[in-house]
This record gives structure tokens, sequence and C-alpha cells, in this order.
């Protein structure tokens, strides 16, 4: 068992110690080598004779040696073990490392996020990434220490329940006993915290894992961790103050810089007319180069909005054409009760719902609950919803409700931002081990994947095969899907981007430009306007990509299924990544291809922005 971390030996001069760790560089000066020992406290240099030739970086050892103070001029600063080395007397190899697919010896920032994620547990080496997760470590562990201060209660809530209307779709999970029916992953443990507000525990929290099915961004993934809170008898400004309690014990237990000891209160419309915004920055530039945390509370949102007929969870909420703003459980405030009950003024109902931001992010949203049957019914009433439909969606709470339930408020808290933040990065997937890429992917292990004949027959579920469809099928297909609004256009057949331009009476410009390239053996898609060239360089260099070179014309069919010069600017579909020059998106409509040289759609930049979901960046000339 290993008994000291490197950090520790510098304490240990003219002591025998062993030490486990990855060679993390190799300096061969002949007769005499040196290696960089690491572990997770740190490095420490060990001197060797030539029986170290044989060691590699990353390599897995065990040495023995004496822990040797360094000549005063011989010390090394930049490490905390700088004062001392260790004059190795034996080792032995315990892992060999083979050449790594990506380096480990740096930020990691300019290598390809694809790679990056193949290769995860290689990533976490880096020191940045480790510090990172010992933070969120940390932190969880200073909230959770506070939170049993004030009394809470941990308790642990299902993963397998029914689906809730949280704003997202829900991921489902089909039965086995129960062929036909499906689990809903949870969006948050919203139905089940307030259950326990029913049950009399009065202080509930928990760390807990919640999963959307929405669309994907740098702040947002499919799943993640947050910090859920519920308190009995309490209003609002109780919730506040105690989360805000919390929370700064928190931030200060990890070292973080808080820029106001109180957190301001600021009205939604009054954040709206100042910021723009109800998530805002408060830090002058100054507090942004220092990592400052500048949280504040929103207060005293609009209960319900108009559906945007554009987002399909809104169109399935509101049936009406209003929806909720954060959650349907909230209560409004106590002087648009009367409002509420009887669906009137509804656009003036307030709700007592409160978000915490920081940094320009949301960092937690809560409120005070309904907690009786009458407002949780007008709630759903407002949104078009008959008794019998409601019932069948929440009749379990208000059955619960109807037993005496304490007036009760919470909050959900998201840790991946939080953790985001703390850490100064700007992506949830540098503050999570293993975030799914930028199109739901899961890192190392190749999820989404398909079931086989025997798992779907035991589960009465048949796919549809989407391989036996044309790509143009397909192409349709996923846009309806996305509740993309296109224009379809026939014409003669069309072989380059200029004779497409001249068909379609579209600008060169308009085109989108599928190009299928390699790297490593393995495909990508690059999309440009028509009238740009891709700089191949640039390209390289931005993501870090050896060897990248165009695809032949039998590769872009073995890929695509299509014909160059018909390829369609969609790399998911093909489950291929997928890249697009930022010129592209001057253009309000782009035009494409759609799998065959006589079929041409148009639709919005946005939508295929939005739907496509590709890493922007310049890389066109």
């Amino acid at each position: 068992m290993k008994k000291y971390n490197i950090f520790d030996v510098k304490d240990r001069i003219g002591k025998e110690v062993e030490l486990y760790g990855w060679v993390d560089s190799k300096r061969d000066h002949k007769k005499i080598v040196f290696i960089d020992l690491r572990d997770r406290s740190g490095i420490v240099q060990i001197v060797g004779g030539e029986e170290f030739k044989v060691l590699s970086s990353e390599d897995v050892v065990c040495i023995k040696g004496i822990v040797k103070k360094r000549p005063e001029k011989l010390i090394n600063p930049k490490l905390a073990t700088g004062t001392v080395e260790i004059e190795a007397v034996s080792f032995s190899i315990l892992g060999k490392a083979q050449q790594l697919p990506i380096p480990v010896n740096s930020d990691g920032m300019d290598i390809d996020e694809e790679v990056r994620l193949r290769y995860r547990y290689l990533d976490l080496r880096r020191p940045r990434l480790a510090k990172t997760l010992k933070l969120r470590s940390d932190y969880i562990c200073a909230l959770r220490n506070e939170l049993q201060k004030y009394d809470f209660t941990e308790i642990e809530t299902p993963m397998l329940t029914k689906a809730t209307k949280e704003g997202a779709r829900d991921f489902l999970v089909p039965s086995r006993l129960q062929p036909g029916t499906f689990y809903a992953l949870p969006q948050s443990p919203q139905q089940y915290k307030q259950l326990l507000m029913v049950a009399g525990i009065e202080r509930y929290f928990q760390f807990a894992r919640c999963i959307r099915d929405e669309d994907l961004r740098a702040d947002r993934g499919f799943e993640h961790t947050q910090l859920d809170m519920e308190m009995s008898f309490v209003e609002r400004n109780d919730v506040m103050n105690t989360v805000e309690s919390i929370v700064k014990a928190g931030v200060r237990a990890v070292g973080g810089k808080l820029q106001q000891e109180t957190f301001p209160v600021i009205n939604y419309q009054d954040a709206i007319q100042k910021y723009g915004a109800d998530k805002f920055d408060l830090r002058t530039e100054t507090e942004k180069k220092e990592g400052v945390l500048a949280f504040a509370w929103v207060i005293n949102f609009p209960f319900f909005k108009k559906v945007n007929t554009q987002d399909r969870a809104e169109v399935v909420d509101g049936k009406s054409g209003w929806t909720f703003t954060h959650n349907p459980f909230s209560m409004p405030l106590p002087e648009h009760l009367e409002w509420h009950l009887q669906g009137k003024n509804i656009d003036k109902i307030v709700t007592s719902q409160y978000d915490l931001v920081c940094n320009g992010f949301e960092a937690g949203g809560g409120s005070i609950r309904a907690h009786t049957p009458e407002i949780l019914e007008a709630t759903y009433k407002i949104m078009g919803y008959t008794r019998e439909e409601t019932i069948a969606s929440v009749g379990h709470m208000l059955e619960a409700f109807s037993f005496g339930t304490p007036p009760h408020g919470g909050i959900g808290m998201g840790l991946d931002r939080q953790i985001m933040i703390l850490a100064g990065q700007q992506s949830l997937k540098e503050a999570i081990a293993f975030p799914m890429n930028s199109r739901g992917k899961t890192a190392v292990m190749d999820a989404p994947s398909q079931a086989s004949d025997e798992q779907l027959s035991e589960l009465g579920i048949q796919v549809i095969n989407e391989e036996k469809k044309s790509v143009f099928e397909q192409i349709v297909s996923f846009l309806q899907k996305n509740n993309v609004v296109y224009e379809l256009m026939e014409h003669k057949p069309v072989f380059t981007s200029i004779e497409s331009a001249e068909v379609r009476k579209t600008p060169l410009k308009q085109g989108a430009k599928a190009l299928v390239m390699f790297t490593e053996k393995k495909p990508l898609m690059i999309v440009l306007s028509a009238d740009k060239k891709l700089d191949i360089h640039l390209f390289k260099n931005l993501y870090g990509m050896k060897n990248l070179r165009m695809a032949t014309a039998d590769e872009v069919k073995q890929v695509t299924h299509v014909e160059i010069g018909a390829v369609p600017p969609f790399g998911n579909l093909f489950e291929i990544p997928l890249y697009a020059d930022k010129l592209l998106g001057e253009n309000e409509k782009i035009v494409f291809n759609a799998g065959s040289h006589s079929k041409s759609i148009s639709i919005q930049y946005k939508d295929f922005e939005k739907s496509a979901q590709p890493i922007i960046g310049m890389f066109s000339k």
C-alpha cells in the first residue's frame, strides 16, 4: 500500500521512502538519468543511473530512494518539493506506457475536443483538470458540512420515475415487466422533494443527478448535478438567506473570492431594463481577471409566458398557448393568488421564483411552492389542461397535498456551473470527469449505441431503421424532428457550387459547402460558404489535428452514402464531428444539395446551428 505522497517527502530528509507514480519527464545525461516522478500530490526529481534509460514518459513505477537536500543553487522554486531530490536505490515498472495518442504535459486547450474526450482518462492526468476535480470534491464536502449545521437531512430520490413538466424533453426508459410502458429519468427531484415536505422531513437536501434531453451548449449538457434543497414553514427570504449562507461558506472553504458579503436582490423587470437579461455579470474588468465571484438574486419573475412555437417542449406543455417560465409547481405572489385561481390577468401574475446568478450564469433557481391542490390545479388549467389530463399528470401530487401539507420552498443549484465558475473555466466539460461531447456522445465509451435484436424483442420495441431511408428522406425527417421550417427546390442535376447557385437563383455565398475530411483515419465534416475555400493549415492549427486530408470520392460515398456535390451539411446524420466556418453565419438563410444533385433545401442559418450543433470556428479564406 502506498504510504507517502510525493508532497510529503520534503519533510523526510535523510530517510528512505517508497514512492509510486508516473514518469512525468526524463532527462538523460549519459551515466546519470533524472526523472520527474508525478502523483496526485505533486512532482519530485529522482536521480538514477543508466538503469533509468528503460523508462519512458507516463510509465507507472515504484521507486525506493533516499531523500536528499538539494544544494542552495539547485533549488527549484517552481516545485513544492524543489528543495529536495530522491537518490534512487531501486525501482520497478508497474505499468509500461506506449506512446500516448495525446500529450498530457500542457493545458490541452489546443487539442480537438473529440480527441480529448476519446482519451479522457489520459486528459484527466493534466494538473489543471485534476485540480478542478479536487476543487469539486472539496466544494461539495464544504456544502454538505454546512447543510448539516443547519439541520438538513440528506435523502436520495429515485432515478426511475414519471415524466415531469420542467421545460425539457424527458429521457425514457422502457419497462421489461410492463411492456409498452416507460419510466422517465428525472429532470430534477422536484416532485419527490415536495413529497418529502408532505412527509414531515422539513429540511431535505441531496446532490442530485438530473437528466434532461435539451439543446446542448457550453454551459449545459444532458446530465448535470445539482445541490437540491427544500424547507418547510418558510417564506422566500428564509430560503434565500439560508442558501446564501451555505454558498458563501462553500466558496470560502475552497478559497473563492466573493465580490459582496450580502448578495444584491434585483427585480426581474429591473434586471431586463438594466442588463438586458435575467443573467448578468456585476464584476469590473479587474475583478474578472482576479476570478472574483459576483453573486446576485433575481426575484419576481412572470409566472407564465406565451409559448414559443419553435420550442417543441413548450408547445407540448402549453396547450392553451401559455406555459410556465420556470416550473408549474411554484406559488404566485400572495397579491396575485386570486388572479391565479381565477385564470385572470395571466400575463401579469408574478411568481415567488428566485434565481441565483453568478458572473453572467444562472447558478440556481427555486421558489416557494404550491402546497394546495387548488393552486396546482389552477396552474395546469391556465396551461390548457382538462381536469382529467391534470390528474393523469400530477394526480399523485394533488392527492398528497390533500392530506395536510406545510408551506414550503427550496432551490436547485447547478454544481457543474458553480465549479466551472470557481475554476475559471468557460465550459462545463472542464468541470466534469467524463462529459459528453457537443453532439451528445459519451466520453470514452461509444454511446448511444444500438441495442441488440434480443434486447429490443424482450422490451417489445421495434426500431425504424433510418438507414433504409434515402439520405434525402433522413434530412427531411431530421428537420421535421427539430421543428425546422424548410423550402424544397427541385431542379436539373448540378455538380458544382456555381451551377447550384445559378439553378437555385441564390447568391453563391448562401450555399453551404460540406467537405468530408479524414484525420488519423477518422472522418469529419467541415461546412463553409460556397464562395470560400478551406484554409487547411489554419484549421489544423486551430484544432490540433495532424495528417488532415480531403476524403476521396469513394470515401465520401462510404461515409455519407451520397456522391460528392450532394453531401448535406449535417455531419450528425452520419455520426461524424461537424465544424462550421463562422462566416457561414453571415447568411440569414443557407441552401444546400439535399443528398441529391437535383434536390436542394433552404433553411434559416440559426435553425442549422441549433439543430446540427456544429463546432464554430474561423478557418476559411
